[in-house]
C-alpha cells in the first residue's frame, strides 16, 4: 500500500487516529494518496471496504478512484460517490422520515424542469420572467445555507430577494406534489433528516468507520454541515483533501474558508503535497508566479509547486493584432503539433474563460479541418424529442410528476389546450391519472384523455425494469416517428437518429439490469466532465469545466482585461482573487506545453474595441524573463 509513494504521500497514507487536512497542489498525486489510503485502511487497519465513505464532486473522479482501488485490491468498493449520489442513497431509504408527501420513488428535476416550474409560479405572483434566474439563485442559496426554513431565510434577505419568499414556498409545495426534488434538495433534505431525526442520523453514522472528502475547498455551507453530522461519532477518522488555490466555484456556493474551519473545529493535523508530477518546470514557474500574489489571509497556505522533471517544456505568448488572427494562429499551431508523430489532436485542449469565445475557434478549426469537440452540458438529453419520450417514461414511473405531465399532456397534440390543462391541474388530488379522470372534457377531449390514461397505466408497472421495451411500445403507440417527421420537417432525420440512440441507451440499461430511475439519476447527476468523449479531437471548454483534467498541450486564448479577468470581477476584490485562482487552475492543466495569447482588438456589439493584455501576462513577464516578446512571429 505504500509502494511508489513519496515521503509526503506516505505520511498522509499512514496517518491514523486524528483528523487530517491534506493541502494538495495541482498534479501532486492526491488521487493516488486517496486510493492508497483506502487500501491501507483495508489491509493494515482491517476496516471493511463498505465502511469507508469517500466523497468527491464528479462521477468521473469517483469512478477513477473506484477503478484504482479495484485494480489494487481486487475489491469493488461500494462507498465511493459524489455528494449528490450519496444523498440520493440516503433518501431512497429514509425520505419517508421527513414526514412529507415524498416517497422513495421520487424523481430528480433537472435545471429545465425547475425553471419551467418556477416560470409558471412567477406568473401567478406577477413577478417578471426576467427575474427567473434571480429567483432560482435565491432559492438555491437558501437551501445551501441551511439556516432555519427556506422561506424564513429568504424573508431575511434584502430587497428584492425577500419578495421571492412566497414564490419559493409555492415552488416547494409543487415539488412535494410531484414527488420531485431538485439538485439542492438532495443535500438539503438529507441534512434536514440528520438534524431532525436522530434515529436516521445514528443509522448512517454507524454505517461507516472512516470518512474521506476530496476537493474540500469546493464544499459549501451545507456540505460542510453534512460531513460534520455524519462523522460526529468517529471524529478522529476523517481525512479531507483540498487546495484553497483551486477554489473557483464560490459563485455557486463554495466556501474556501471551510478548509480553515475544518482545521480549527476538528483540531486537524495539516500536511502538504507540493511535488508536482504533471507539469514541466516552466509551466510551474508561471503558475507559482501568479498564485504567489494571492490575498495575504491565505499566505501561510500557499503551496509552492516543484518538480523533478529536467525538461523545461514550452511556455509561449503571442499578442495577435485582432481576434480572428489569434484564432488562426492557434489553429496553425495545432496543425503543426499534430503533424508530428508524438502529438495527436486528443493531446490538446483550448480552455476559454467565456463560452462566446468558442465561435471564432470553431470557425478557424473548420477552416483548417481540425477535429474538435465543444464540451458543454446535457446536450443530448436536452433535445426536444429525447426529452419528450423520457418525460413519458418519467410520468409512468411517477404519476405525480408535474413537469413530465405538462410536457406530454399535449405532445403529440391531443386537442387538450391551456384551459383544459388548468382544469386538470385544479382537479389534482393524488396523481395525474386521477386528475385526468376527474376533469370535465368535451367528448373529443375525453377520448384523447382516456388514450393517455391507458398508455400510462399499460406501461407503468414495467417501466422501471423494462425501459427499452416500454420505449419501443410508446413510440409505436404514439406514432411518434410520424409526429417528428411532421413537426420537424427540416431536420427530422437527425431527430429520428437521436431517438434511435435513446433506444440503444435504454436497451443497454435494460440488458444490464439497471432500473429506469438509476439511469435518470446517472444522467441528471453527471457533470460536464463526465460527458467528455475520448475521441481523437481537440477539446474546447471553459476553464471551470476543465478543473481536475489534464492534457499535454493547453492553449489559453483571449487573455485580456475584461475577459480574463472578467469585466464583472474588476468591481470586487474577492472576485478578482477568484479569477487569479482560475488562471492558476488553467495553467496547471498543461503537462508539457502552455500557449498563451491575446488580441489587440476584438469585436463587441458590432464595433471594434481595443483590448489590453491581461494583468497576468504582465506579472509573468516581470518575473519570467525567458517568456518571449509580444510580437515574435515564432510564437504560435
Amino acid at each position: 500500500m505504500l509502494s511508489g509513494l513519496n515521503l509526503e504521500q506516505k505520511a498522509a497514507v499512514e496517518h491514523f487516529g486524528q483528523p487530517l487536512l491534506l493541502l494538495a497542489g495541482a498534479g501532486s498525486g492526491k488521487t493516488k494518496v486517496l486510493t492508497h489510503k483506502i487500501g491501507y485502511l483495508i489491509r493494515e487497519k482491517s476496516i471493511k471496504p463498505h465502511r469507508i465513505l469517500a466523497i468527491t464532486f464528479t462521477k468521473k473522479a469517483a469512478q477513477e478512484m473506484a477503478d484504482r482501488v479495484e485494480r489494487m485490491l481486487a475489491i469493488k468498493p461500494r462507498s465511493i460517490s459524489t455528494f449528490h449520489s450519496f444523498c440520493v442513497r440516503v433518501l431512497r431509504e429514509d425520505i419517508a422520515a421527513l414526514g412529507r408527501k415524498f416517497d422513495t420513488k421520487f424523481i430528480i428535476y433537472d435545471q429545465t424542469d425547475s425553471k419551467k416550474a418556477l416560470k409558471d409560479i412567477l406568473k401567478r405572483f406577477n413577478i417578471s420572467p426576467k427575474e427567473l434566474d434571480a429567483v432560482q439563485k435565491t432559492i438555491s442559496k437558501a437551501k445551501q445555507a441551511y439556516r432555519g426554513g427556506i422561506v424564513e431565510y429568504i424573508l431575511a434577505l434584502p430587497f428584492p430577494q425577500n419578495q421571492y419568499a412566497e414564490a419559493a414556498n409555492t415552488y416547494q409545495r409543487e415539488l412535494e406534489q410531484s414527488n420531485a426534488l431538485d439538485y439542492d434538495d438532495l443535500i438539503h433534505h438529507t441534512t434536514h433528516l440528520f438534524v431532525t431525526r436522530p434515529e436516521v442520523r445514528g443509522k448512517w453514522q454507524d454505517r461507516y468507520d472512516f470518512f474521506m472528502v476530496d476537493e474540500f475547498q469546493d464544499t459549501n455551507e451545507i456540505q460542510y454541515s453534512l460531513i460534520k453530522l455524519l462523522s460526529a461519532r468517529n471524529r478522529d477518522n476523517i481525512f479531507v483533501v483540498g487546495d484553497p488555490f483551486q477554489t473557483i466555484y464560490t459563485w455557486r456556493g463554495a466556501v474556501p474558508e471551510n478548509i480553515l474551519k475544518f482545521g480549527r473545529e476538528f483540531n486537524a493535523t495539516e500536511m502538504r503535497l507540493e511535488k508536482n508530477y504533471r507539469s514541466t518546470r516552466k509551466i510551474l514557474d508561471v503558475a507559482n508566479i501568479v498564485i504567489g500574489k494571492v490575498d495575504r489571509i491565505w499566505a501561510d497556505k500557499v503551496l509552492t509547486l516543484r518538480t523533478d522533471k529536467e525538461e523545461e517544456g514550452e511556455v509561449e505568448y503571442c499578442k495577435a493584432a485582432e481576434h480572428d488572427e489569434e484564432n488562426r494562429r492557434i489553429a496553425k499551431k495545432i496543425m503543426e503539433l499534430a503533424s508530428t508523430k508524438t502529438r495527436s489532436y486528443a493531446d490538446m485542449a483550448v480552455l476559454i474563460r467565456m463560452s462566446f469565445l468558442s465561435r471564432g475557434l470553431e470557425s478557424s478549426f473548420m477552416q483548417y479541418g481540425i477535429p474538435y469537440e465543444i464540451v458543454r452540458g446535457l446536450a443530448f438529453y436536452e433535445r426536444a424529442e429525447v426529452k419528450d419520450l423520457l418525460c413519458y417514461l418519467r410520468l409512468m414511473s411517477n404519476t405525480r410528476d408535474r413537469a413530465a405531465f405538462d410536457r406530454v399532456v399535449n405532445t403529440p397534440s391531443r386537442g387538450i389546450g391551456k384551459k383544459a390543462v388548468e382544469v386538470i391541474t385544479g382537479n389534482f388530488k393524488t396523481d395525474w391519472i386521477q386528475a385526468l379522470q376527474d376533469a370535465g372534457f368535451s367528448a373529443r377531449q375525453r377520448v384523447s384523455a382516456n388514450a393517455l390514461i391507458s398508455l400510462i397505466m399499460k406501461y407503468g408497472a414495467m417501466v422501471e425494469e423494462k425501459p427499452y421495451t416500454v420505449l419501443m411500445g410508446l413510440i409505436q403507440g404514439l406514432n411518434y416517428l410520424e409526429y417528428v417527421k411532421e413537426q420537424y420537417k427540416e431536420d427530422h432525420e437527425e431527430r429520428i437518429e437521436n431517438i434511435s440512440e435513446l433506444c440503444n441507451v435504454l436497451l443497454s440499461i435494460e440488458t444490464k439490469g439497471k432500473t429506469f430511475s438509476e439511469f435518470m439519476e446517472d444522467n441528471l447527476l453527471a457533470s460536464d466532465q463526465d460527458r467528455i468523449s475520448m475521441g481523437e479531437s481537440v477539446k474546447i471548454m471553459t476553464v471551470h469545466a476543465a478543473k481536475g483534467l489534464e492534457w499535454p498541450i493547453v492553449f489559453l486564448p483571449a487573455l485580456e482585461e475584461g475577459i480574463f479577468p472578467s469585466e464583472r470581477s474588476l468591481e470586487s476584490g474577492a472576485a478578482l482573487e477568484e479569477e487569479r485562482r482560475l488562471f492558476y487552475v488553467a495553467c496547471t492543466r498543461a503537462k508539457e506545453g502552455l500557449y498563451l495569447s491575446s488580441a489587440g482588438y476584438r469585436m463587441k456589439f458590432g464595433r471594434t474595441s481595443q483590448m489590453l493584455p491581461s494583468r497576468y501576462i504582465g506579472e509573468i513577464k516581470e518575473s519570467y524573463f525567458s517568456f518571449g516578446s509580444d510580437s515574435s512571429s515564432s510564437h504560435l
